[in-house]
This record gives structure tokens, sequence and C-alpha cells, in this order.
């Protein structure tokens, strides 16, 4: 008797099909056989149950966040779009083409990130079709494939596939490319990297080298990843990767040029921080017509003449913004005064100055931490027991060394006092007597002390709170800069989600090549990641939803991140009761969570992988 036909004849009332399904998944392990049973049982429920086991088997496997990623990636029609770029392989080709291995490592490093080596392991436990493959194609995965599908996609010419990929993103999700941001971090790797081409070379990966580590490990070296996004949902739209001792003023001249080219004109605000302020990058942009706006450094002479304006000229500061603390409830709002400089910059562009409250009560707490800490180091400097100083030219020194440390020179004085102490000496050698002669010497001993400056410390208070932004916008009013150049931390805020939820380091590959491609499928990772949050919250507020109760304890989400979305999708299986030729005789999937129905019909996700209609 076949198993289908004792699945046909098992009577309802005896155990429930249901109740077969919770036995052969408890006793069975995907996707081994069930075990043999070498005498008859009897003929009862139970014996038909067993006779049931001898003749199938379950196979489990894992669907979790998959369709939805691959919905995604359909929509941006990734595959397609290597299989159109990827140059042509010499001889013999793959069994498993480079596109599909590349669409496949995007949606592992979306979802489980792991090296490469154990891809392989990790689509096996997938369904197949759910990740791009085709059943058995797992086992043709293995590091040295993926490795050579990395080299694959390293001589590709990645400045034409990022831009039919942007181009492509914006068309199919109605992209505002009006207002781009762009920032750079440090990517940090472990090793000596020596074997790398010469800087000399044109056509050469980026240089794995020391430089401004923004990870504070200036022991390690690193590669610059550049990011820019929009303002539309803060959606990745440029990414390239320069070598490690690249300053960050010279990438803005090559990343808006790229820009202009994926748009099409330079009619857009380019955003960007302080190392934009350059003359050299702002006429650049300037001269072909771009609008731009950043934050202009210390070093600037035009900073320093406004707070020396501030301090004997009244200025006419008015509200441009107020919020809530969002860190307090009962904490106090911020507040953002703002006034036009009357100067312009050297260059002749707008100068924005405003004042914030909360910036206006973290300098004072900080010029505060610095007088303190420049005190407690004096106290440990004179305290009793350490070595005096015996000249006035050491004291100075040390006192003017302090000074500059703790960057207080110009509210404190170092004030050097004169103690003389007298000491008698013996006259002469020997054991000291009752006829021994004395003489009085005076010692002199060198303290120091630090006298505020009462006058520079309130100037210096006068200017609590302020920043400038340099802009060639002459549209732009004062509110509306601030609020564009508030949108500056969401660069940041892509930066930590690389480095902390998809884990971008470490980096598991020695080939330069590799690491430049790994990098660039990141960007791709990072541009699912923004449009799958986008678009989760455009559609909240088009069906008027406040929230999606998506963490772990049901908590609601009023801005459901990326990661909580594929979270609440992971670790969904899909079963199949197989007998011994392989046929699929019933097939059930776990049971989706109401917030994980909720979220695949916001996004129009196709239910069927799930079992569901």
């Amino acid at each position: 008797m076949t198993a289908k036909k004792i699945l046909a004849r098992l009577p309802a009332d005896a155990l429930s099909l249901a109740r077969i399904f919770s036995l052969c998944f408890r006793r069975c392990q995907t996707p081994a056989q069930l075990p043999q049973q070498t005498a008859r049982p009897p003929r009862t429920a139970e014996g038909t149950v067993a006779l049931f086991w001898q003749l199938t088997s379950l196979e489990s496997l894992e669907v979790g966040a998959a369709p939805l990623v691959h919905h995604f990636l359909h929509r941006l029609q990734l595959r397609q779009l290597f299989e159109q770029h990827l140059p042509p392989l010499p001889g013999r080709q793959p069994a498993l083409s480079s596109a599909v291995t590349l669409t496949l490592l995007v949606t592992n490093l979306l979802l489980a990130r792991q090296p490469l080596y154990a891809l392989a392991a990790w689509s096996a436990r997938r369904v197949p079709e759910h990740i791009g493959l085709q059943p058995g194609q797992a086992d043709l995965l293995n590091d040295d494939r993926c490795g050579r599908v990395l080299d694959h996609l390293q001589r590709t010419d990645r400045a034409s596939l990022l831009t039919a990929l942007v181009l492509h993103a914006v068309h199919a999700f109605a992209i505002d490319l009006t207002e781009l941001h762009q920032d750079t971090t440090s990517v940090t790797f472990s090793g000596e990297y020596a074997e790398q081409l010469p800087t000399a070379q044109t056509e050469r990966p980026p240089r794995i080298t020391f430089g401004y580590n923004k990870d504070h490990r200036p022991d390690l070296k690193q590669l610059l990843y550049s990011l820019t996004i929009t303002a539309d949902g803060a959606v990745p739209v440029h990414c390239k990767i320069y070598d490690g001792n690249t300053s960050d003023d010279q990438v803005h001249q090559d990343t808006w040029a790229f820009l202009c080219a994926v748009i099409g004109h330079s009619d857009f605000l380019y955003v960007a921080d302080s190392k934009l302020c350059s003359r050299d990058n702002l006429n650049f942009i300037a001269t072909r017509q771009g609008r731009f706006l950043t934050v202009m450094p210390r070093t600037r002479a035009e900073e320093g003449w406004f707070r020396n304006h501030l301090q004997d000229h009244p200025v006419e500061w008015g509200l441009v913004h107020s919020e809530p603390n969002p860190r307090r409830r009962d904490g106090p709002d911020h507040v953002y005064h703002g006034v036009e400089s009357p100067q312009r910059s050297s260059e002749g562009y707008r100068v924005l100055w405003y004042r914030s409250s909360q910036k206006e009560e973290q300098d004072r707490h900080s010029r505060q931490q610095r007088l303190l800490r420049a005190q407690v180091r004096l106290d440990a400097l004179m305290a009793p027991g350490r070595r005096p100083f015996r000249s006035q030219s050491k004291a100075q020194e040390a006192g003017q060394r302090l000074l500059q440390e703790e960057r207080v020179e110009g509210w404190l004085d170092v004030v050097i006092d004169r103690v003389v102490t007298e000491v008698y000496r013996q006259v002469g050698s020997g054991r000291p007597g009752p006829r021994t002669e004395y003489r009085r010497v005076e010692q002199w001993e060198y303290r120091l002390r630090l006298v505020e400056d009462g006058e520079a410390l309130r100037r210096e208070a006068r200017c609590d709170g302020l920043f400038p932004l340099l802009t060639n916008d002459e549209t732009l009013s004062l509110a509306e800069a601030l609020g564009k150049y508030k949108y500056q931390p969401f660069v940041e805020k892509r930066h930590e989600q690389l480095k902390s939820v998809f884990g971008v380091t470490p980096v598991w590959l020695k080939n330069v090549g590799r690491v430049e491609s790994l990098l660039w499928l990141f960007y791709v990772v990072e541009l699912v990641q923004a449009l799958l949050e986008r678009e989760v919250r455009r559609r909240m507020t088009q069906e008027g939803l406040d929230s999606l109760a998506l963490y772990p304890e049901g908590r609601n989400s009023v801005a459901p991140t990326a990661a909580l979305v594929l979270n609440a999708l992971e670790g969904h299986r899909r079963h199949r009761l197989l007998d011994k030729q392989g046929v699929e005789l019933r097939r059930f999937h776990d049971e989706l969570s109401p917030a994980a129905r909720q979220v695949l019909d916001l996004l129009g996700v196709d239910r069927t992988p799930y079992g569901l209609s």
C-alpha cells in the first residue's frame, strides 16, 4: 500500500491529519528518512500511522523574508541588470551564472550575513525558488565560486551598472532627487594587505591603507566609503570606494559630477559636511549652475569675524524653528534662532547663522568641564610630594602645555608665584657636632595657579550655541536651510546600519578587488533596505496606520525599520510530506503572525509562498 493510499484511508475519528503531521515532524529530522519498522504494525489507527512513517519523509525548509526580498529585487530588476552589464566569460560557461550568484549574495547579506564558505549551507536550508535557485543548485555554491563571481563583478563597468540601477530605482519607486545628502565613513580592515597594485596605476582597486579612521582605530588600515542619499526616504543613489588615505574634501567633485550625469541636470541641492567648504569644491559646483549647502568650519575667517561682530553690535535674531525635546518629555523645547550674516563669504556666498538652545547648553557644559579638568590637573601638578619647579621657565612651559592640551588658553591665565624657603646647611664636611657651623640658604620654588579671564569667558558665552551654514541658493529661507541641513544625520544613520545591522566588518577577504566588489554589493543591500523602509512607511500613511506591532513583545513601531520588517517574517518554514519516490503528498506552513500578514498586505507581496491565498 502506498503512502498516498494510507493517507486517504486514515480514519478521521481516530487521528486527525494535523496530529499525523505533528507526529511526523517530532520524529523526523529534515530531510532524513523516517525510521523503518521491521515488524508489521497492528491494524489500528496507531499502527496505520507507524506504517505511514515507513513510507514517507518530511522536508522542512525555511521561507522567512526571502519572498519579500525577492519582491524588491524583482522590482529593481537586479538580476537582469547584472546579466546586461557583466562582461561575457571566456570558455565554458559556469553551471551557475554570475548574475544568479550575485543576486543570491545580496539576499544573504540582507537576511543573514555569512562568510562566503557558509553560503551553500545557508542556501540549502532555504526554499530554493525564493532565493533565485533551482532545486539542487545550492550544492553548486562554494567559496571559490563566490570569489570568482566577485572577480567577475570587479571587471565590470560598475559606474554604468550603478547608473542603470539608480535610474531604474528612481523610476520604479518614484524617488524625488531635488535634494541629496553626502557623507563618508571608514571601513576598517585587519591584516597587512601588502600585495596591492601601486598608487600610480589608474585601473586598480582602491588601496587598503592607513588614514583618518572614523572608527577611532588609527592602528588599522581602512577604505573610505562615500554614500549619497536622497531627502525622500534616505534612499542611497551613489556609492564609491576610495583609497584609505583619501581626505573627505577630495570626493565631492567626483560625487557631484556623477549625480549630474544620473539626474541629467545640475538643478538639485547638494548637502554635505564642512569638508565641502573649500574654495575649489564650492566654485566647482557654483560655476556649473549647481546649488550647495554646507556647514562652515571654524577655520574660516568669516566665522571669527561674525563672533567678533556679535560682541559689539546688536543682532536681530529671529525664531526659526522649535521642536519638543526628543530625550526628555519634561525637558525644555529645542529652539533655533537665525540671522543672515551682513557679510558674505570671501567667494560671495550667503552665510546663515543659527543659535541652538540645545547646542548652547552643550557648549556651556563643555566649557565648564574643560575649566574643571584644567584645575584638577594643576592641583595634581602642585600636589605635595611632587618635585617642585626650580626655574620660572620650566613652570611657565608646564602651565602653557596644560592650557593647550585642555584647550582653555584663551580663558585662563597662568600666574607663577615664587616661594622662598630658608634651609640651613652644614659648613664643611664631616660628622655634625657641637662646634659644627651652619649657614642659611634661600631656596626658590615656583608654584602655578590659574586665574580666569572674566571678559574672555563672557565673550565666549555670548557665542554659545552658534553654528553657520554656507549656501549659494538665494531662494532658501533661514527655516528652509536649517530644515534641509537637519536631514544630514540620516546619512550617518545609513553608515551606522552598514556597520552594525549588516556587519560590514570583519571582511573575510584578502583580495582587494573582491573586497571592492563586496562593498559594492553592500551598497545594493543599503538600497533595498532604504526602499523597504520607505515603502512600508509610505503605505502606512496611505492606509492611515499610525504604527505596526513589529517588536517581539508586540509593542508598536511608529517608523518600522527594515530589520523589524524582515524579522517579522524570518523563521517561517514550509513543510512537505514526501513519499519514497519524492512525490509530494501534502504541503503545509508555519502560521504567520498578524503583524507579518499586515506587512505582506501593505507591500503587495505575493502571499502564496507562505501558504496563504
